[in-house]
């Protein structure tokens, strides 16, 4: 019966749960002693805390009468000195010995406070005491540290009670300090030295004191470990009862669990059909909101589609009305022809008309859905125009019919531009709709994974409560990201690997896949310092012996082109783990390269570039968030702008689209793209790194610069044929090798070396393993732990070596900056020629050749340029196989030979003639220069030889040597060069040249090889018998464009212009401005040249600036009033619209010009179809009253070529400029207005309200890029009125007003109005007011910054 009760399920359970609820009362019981012991060890800790702090105090306060000590040694000292000046300074001595009694008193208070503590102390010492009386069983030794302390108290006091006893002597014999002055220096030397000795002694009491201290905290330490490990063995024998108790109990009730668990599967079947079914329900509710917001979007999008269109029907109105205009052009000229030619034309556009009728029948029926016109695409060649007869053609119908051709094209060019412009914006709504669907799309798929993954996480916080219910403890593991941050996951030490990366994702919002490892980071002591040690995932985290203390980091461990990411967190993830990997040089990058990913990441940070994020890049990180610490050291405000035009170029990507070309260019260019890195040794023991990717094992020196062997998949001579593990590193065997080689390294390192060589291989295109046919143990375990290979683009065909140089530009950046920040020489090294350098940069950013070096105005020295010079010649010689190599490197593999000047400009420096060597040597060396500029290089009519013979071995097109102290002497040096046939530009502006050279040069251009084209003679010397001279070239030979401003040629020099210019010689550029006044060039003069300028077809810019043409320019009057000549009008006639002049632009500036010519000039404007710049800055255009006249207001709104206009200082005050405003409001076709030293007071536009007019102008002009308004005095009320109408304004780019009235207030007031703006780049405010207070200037500058898209800002 005994036995069969023994033998009894249900007994047996009773007996296994008696059992283990004794079991439990008893690790109850041992947990409460545990927690006594506990409790008592912190309270032995605190005793010993006050104890350590009652004995720091007690150092203090010995320290400072020890000081107080010292400061009367140095006292008396001072009195023993003023002692031996005599009984003269008695007194003084007593003064002294009174403040001495002071100070004793003062002490003698200091110790009084001391014993006050000390008695509190004594109190505190009878509270510890009592509590360790409760404590005496347990710490017995603790009572003798009591009494010891007690015994120790009491020396102390008596201590202090002789040290109060001499200090009271002291002050006694400080009392007879009369008599015996040095007994009592002696004496007090003889009690201080007593002193210190019994603080010394007082110190070891204390030391001794502490030591005893601390042997008992070791006592009792020993005791609690003797304790905790008990309680441990205890907490271990229970915990294996427990285990083997569950076990038994999971046998005998495995039959009851498996109802409950169907019952309980029944139900969460129901719970989760349920859940389904709301969330169904819910998304149909979120898709139809979903809905009815794309049909409002696209409500919206259709009224910009239709606004649009209709801004293009009217574009194609205004096309039009330009083509009517052109066909009634060519009606005027058809009625200038002759009936025979008239009938030619007509004959040949009848046939012309049924040509394209007999088309137009033969093409298909247009479908009734097109949306873009059907517009001729085709214009590359216009058709051509029937010829006139021989006897019709003149130089003034040849000219019209190219003008009338010209126009023509014109108008074709825009109709095609037209139609492009319909079929991109076709295209961009289609992907717009793309873009919108793959958003919905990814949009409902995070829906659906959020949801699934609340599941999961509702189901693992079940299941960890049950767990946590059941005994097991959960653990808090901190994870490492590469990103920098850091997060805390609580995970079990059953859990596997796989668990815990679950776990880490559904953290940190990521979507579990396979791609994702945890490595245990160990640090080994070698070459890379930490290894990655990457945790099976099948493995409990107690089988990977992992603990809370292990350095854990999440990451990706296979570096490989994902095709298309589901998962846009995951990809973001990869991106930042490779962008570590560049900027902390993990991958060693060149600077060119690290710059192109720079601009990726920035466009994957911040979007397309703007102003505003250009300040941004470095507010919270620093320069290493975007590039390798080892790029040029040139400060922030440098690689600000160079990363803000590498950002630009990037424009328009999305996130997505920039990760990707950040991987694919690291790919293409990178040399050390995906590889993980490994410590191994040769033979000889020499340290060296593997590196393993997606193509292969590759071999490289310890510092990674350079490539020693590549052992590839496929592709290439050394192909991989196996691979096999050891203890002491890892065999490789080749193809085309019987033998294998080890790679010596460390256990971890060689197995970590084996399973990626096997993962990778294993990732590569299925055809390409059978191909290779490589054997890998569990291999099919490994291939349903990997992502198939079809995810991934296949690998490299090849790989980038790494050199330290790819191009010749490279090389000479590189150069520069050693000679620049050379350690040799700190005090005495140059400042960097940031202008070259930026040159550079641009070149290698862009990836195209360095055609041009412009170091115009650049600041250079004779050292600076002879040192460029000098690098320039040893970058373009340089060979980059003949540097030394630790291996054979095809170095010109990836070799550019990017350095090929054609432009130099070194123009405006602080040069002398010391830089004519190193100009000479750098003119030797670029054999391909076309465009030289050497302005500004002193020549002083003594060295142009130096650079004529290298001149004359290049196809030299353009020279520039203005200010170069050139005379007669050196301009015969230079005759050569115009026998130089590829010379087309020559500018000798601002010299010593005189009219006795003239002849030579005009026997050069009478030679039948000259080519020269382009002839600048500007402020020299030259009188009138030069310009005559000149004027008797052939027609053929004389310069296209010729500047002779400046000249002493006076009133007869502008006559011999006017008889040039009837010549028709062929000239279409002339320059004859009086800005040093020896020309001076009045209005008969003027008016004679003008009329030759009515029939002269070939001019097309004329500068008359600074010539007092106004003065006698006037309308002359009969003794009645009547105006019987009108010279203004006459003068400006050559503008009119049957004037055969084709000028393009006209420069008047200065001209002593009235309102009366202001007004004929603009009465020939009005029809005039040619003229696109014009300038009349400086003169008195404006009525009296400041207003503008009706003429300018007609020219502005009827005008449709006119795109700069510069009416600058024209005495115009704000009635005028609010009609000037109305005009330009109506007007299309001008780029740039300069309205600059006008009057615009905030009172005067108050007075005339004159506010709507500026802000509609700014508001509604679709045309001015460029806006200039300095100087004309307004304040911070016009500045909202422009920054208002500039808020709706879409097409400036460049508002320029410096030296107005602004005040810090005004401009805060008007960013919330540029922010708004998003196309201004450009704001110029320079104001002293605002410069006068430094503090307020930087918030202001930083305000808007911080708040608005400029790019440019001057305040």
């Amino acid at each position: 019966m005994t036995e069969a009760l023994h033998q009894d399920p249900q007994y047996q359970y009773a007996h296994a749960v008696q059992a283990f609820e004794e079991l439990r009362r008893e690790h109850l019981q041992l947990n409460d002693s545990y927690n006594d012991l506990e409790t008592i060890n912190e309270t032995v800790q605190e005793v010993v805390e006050v104890l350590r702090a009652d004995k720091h105090q007690l150092l203090t306060e010995l320290n400072e009468i020890k000081r107080e000590i010292s400061i009367q040694s140095i006292e008396n000292t001072k009195l023993a000195l003023k002692e031996k000046e005599g009984f003269a300074f008695q007194e003084g001595l007593e003064k002294k010995l009174n403040g001495q009694e002071e100070q004793l008193r003062q002490l003698d208070d200091e110790l009084r406070d001391y014993s006050n503590q000390q008695v509190q102390i004594q109190n505190e010492m009878g509270s510890l005491e009592g509590a360790a009386h409760n404590l005496s069983h347990q710490t017995a030794s603790l009572s003798e540290l009591r009494n010891h302390l007690d015994g120790t108290r009491l020396q102390q006091e008596e201590a202090i009670r002789a040290l109060e006893k001499e200090i009271e002597a002291k002050v006694a014999e400080v009392g007879a300090h009369d008599e015996q002055l040095w007994d009592f220096k002696r004496d007090m030397s003889a009690r201080i030295l007593a002193l210190q000795r019994k603080a010394q002694s007082a110190n070891d009491e204390l030391a001794r004191l502490h030591r005893l201290s601390e042997h008992e905290m070791n006592t009792l330490s020993q005791q609690n470990r003797a304790l905790n490990d008990e309680l441990k063995n205890r907490s271990d024998a229970l915990y294996a009862t427990k285990k083997e108790m569950n076990e038994y109990t999971s046998s005998a009730q495995r039959e009851i669990n498996i109802k409950k668990e169907e019952i309980q599967q029944c139900l969460s079947i129901v719970d989760l059909v349920e859940r389904q079914n709301s969330g169904l329900e819910a998304s149909i509710a979120r898709m139809l909101e979903q809905n009815r917001v794309s049909e409002n979007q696209i409500q919206e999008k259709d009224n910009i589609n239709n606004k649009n269109l209709i801004e293009q029907a009217n574009f194609i109105a205004m096309v039009h009305m330009e083509l009517q205009t052109v066909r009634e052009d060519l009606y005027m000229i058809k009625s200038r022809l002759c009936h025979h030619c008239r009938d030619r034309l007509l004959t040949g556009e009848q046939e012309e008309d049924e040509a394209e009728e007999l088309a137009r029948l033969q093409q298909p029926h247009p479908s009734l859905h097109a949306v873009a016109p059907v517009v001729r695409t085709d214009y590359t060649q216009p058709p051509v125009p029937q010829q006139l007869p021989t006897h019709m053609s003149s130089p003034g119908n040849d000219l019209e019919r190219q003008r009338m051709e010209g126009e023509l094209a014109k108008a074709h060019e825009a109709l095609e531009a037209l139609n492009r412009q319909l079929l991109e914006e076709r295209e961009e709504r289609a992907r717009e709709r793309r873009e919108e669907e793959e958003t919905r799309y990814q949009e409902e798929d995070d829906r659906l994974h959020r949801q699934q993954e609340e599941e999961l996480r509702k189901r693992r916080d079940t299941e960890d409560d049950r767990r946590k219910q059941a005994g097991d403890e959960l653990k808090t593991f901190t994870i490492r990201f590469m990103n920098g941050t850091r997060k805390k996951v609580d995970a079990f030490m059953t859990d596997t690997v796989q668990d815990l990366i679950n776990r880490v994702c559904s953290k940190v919002g990521l979507r579990p896949s396979e791609m994702f490892y945890i490595a245990h980071s160990v640090n080994e002591n070698s070459v890379l310092g930490m290894v990655d040690r990457f945790l099976d995932r099948s493995k409990t985290l107690y089988e990977e012996g992992i603990n809370t203390k292990c350095n854990l980091v999440f990451k990706f461990k296979h570096y490989k082109r994902v095709i298309k990411w589901i998962d846009t967190n995951a990809q973001d993830r990869f991106f930042q783990q490779v962008h570590n990997n560049i900027v902390t040089e993990y991958y060693p990058s060149p600077e060119k390269l690290a710059v192109s990913l720079a601009g990726y990441e920035l466009q994957t940070v911040f979007g397309d570039a703007t102003g505003k994020k250009r300040h941004s890049y470095f507010d919270k990180v620093g320069l290493d968030a975007y590039l390798p610490v080892s790029v040029t050291p040139l400060g922030y405000e440098y690689w600000q702008e160079r990363l803000f035009r590498n950002h630009k170029r990037r424009k328009g990507m999305s996130p997505t689209d920039a990760r990707n070309k950040y991987i694919d260019t690291l790919r293409q260019f990178g040399s050390h793209w995906g590889m993980t890195y490994f410590d191994i040794r040769d033979k000889e023991n020499r340290p060296f790194v593997a590196g393993i990717a997606e193509d292969g094992l590759h071999i490289l020196s310890s510092d990674k610069r350079v490539l020693i062997q590549s052992l590839r998949f496929m592709h290439g001579p050394n192909q991989l044929a196996g691979w096999e593990k050891s203890s002491t590193g890892i065999f490789v065997k080749r193809r085309d090798s019987k033998f294998m080689t080890l790679y010596a390294s460390s256990k971890l390192q060689s197995e970590e070396m084996y399973n990626l060589l096997s993962e990778y291989y294993l990732m590569l295109p299925r055809e390409v393993q059978q191909a290779l046919g490589i054997e890998i143990p569990h291999r099919d375990q490994l291939t349903q732990e990997l992502l198939p290979p079809e995810t991934f683009l296949p690998p490299l065909d090849s790989r980038r070596v790494p050199v330290e140089f790819e191009s010749a530009a490279e090389y000479l950046k590189t150069i520069y900056l050693e000679q620049v920040f050379s350690p040799d020489d700190i005090d005495n090294r140059p400042e960097p020629v940031l202008k070259f350098i930026n040159e550079i940069d641009e070149a290698l950013d862009a990836g195209r050749a360095l055609v041009s070096m412009d170091l115009s105005s650049a600041g250079m020295h004779d050292t600076d340029w002879a040192m460029i010079a000098e690098l320039i010649i040893r970058a373009m010689d340089y060979d980059p196989t003949a540097e030394p190599s630790v291996v054979p490197t095809d170095r010109l593999r990836n070799w550019e030979s990017n350095l090929q000047l054609e432009k130099l400009s070194i123009a405006n420096n602080d040069l002398t003639s010391s830089s004519l060597p190193a100009t000479r040597d750098i003119l030797n060396r670029c054999t391909l220069l076309t465009d030289v500029d050497v302005s500004a290089l002193p020549l002083d009519n003594r060295h142009e030889a130096t650079l004529v013979e290298p001149l004359m071995k290049l196809r030299v097109q353009s020279l520039a040597m203005n200010d170069c102290l050139v005379g007669d002497k050196g301009v015969r040096a230079l005759l050569d060069l115009f026998t130089n046939r590829t010379l087309h530009t020559l500018l000798l502006n601002r010299n010593r040249i005189t009219a006795n050279v003239m002849g030579d040069i005009a026997g050069c251009l009478d030679l039948p090889y000259c080519s020269i084209m382009n002839l600048g003679l500007g402020t020299n010397k030259i009188q009138l018998r030069g310009l005559e001279t000149l004027i008797k070239v052939e027609r053929a030979r004389k310069p296209s464009t010729l500047n002779f401003s400046d000249n002493p040629l006076q009133t007869r020099g502008g006559q011999r212009f006017g008889q040039l210019l009837e010549q028709q010689c062929g000239v279409t550029d002339l320059d004859i401005s009086n800005t040093t006044g020896q020309m001076n060039i009045t209005g008969d003069v003027a008016l004679y040249i003008t009329r030759q300028l009515l029939n002269n077809p070939e001019i097309v810019r004329i500068n008359f600036s600074d010539n007092p043409i106004g003065q006698n320019l006037h309308q002359l009057r009969d003794p009645s009033g009547q105006v019987t000549r009108d010279l203004p009008l006459e003068f400006f006639t050559f503008l009119e619209r049957e004037a055969i002049c084709n000028l393009t632009t006209l420069q008047l500036n200065r001209c002593e010009l009235t309102n009366d010519h202001g007004a004929a000039l603009t009465s020939a404007l009005v029809d005039n179809y040619k003229l696109k710049v014009l300038e009349v800055s400086g003169n008195r255009l404006g009525l009296s009253d400041g207003n503008l006249p009706q003429g300018w207001v007609d020219l502005l709104a009827s005008t449709s070529t006119l795109e700069e206009l510069d009416i600058s200082k024209n005495s115009l005050q704000s009635k005028g400029l609010a009609v000037l405003f109305t005009a330009l409001a109506r007007n299309r076709s001008l780029r740039k207005v300069d309205i600059s030293g006008n009057r615009l007071t905030d009172d005067s536009v108050s007075a005339t309200g004159t506010r709507d007019e500026i802000v509609y102008m700014f508001s509604t002009n679709a045309g001015i890029r460029e806006m200039i308004m300095a100087e004309m005095g307004f304040g911070d009320d016009v500045l909202e009125r422009i920054a208002e109408g500039l808020a709706e304004n879409r097409v400036m780019r460049k508002l320029i007003a410096p030296r107005n009235n602004i005040s810090t207030r005004g401009i805060l007031d008007c960013t919330k109005h540029f922010a708004i703006n998003t196309t201004l780049e450009e704001l110029e405010l320079t104001c002293a007011r605002v410069q006068q207070v430094e503090e307020e200037y930087m918030r202001s500058y930083k305000f808007i910054i911080d708040n608005t898209n400029l790019e440019t800002i001057l305040l």
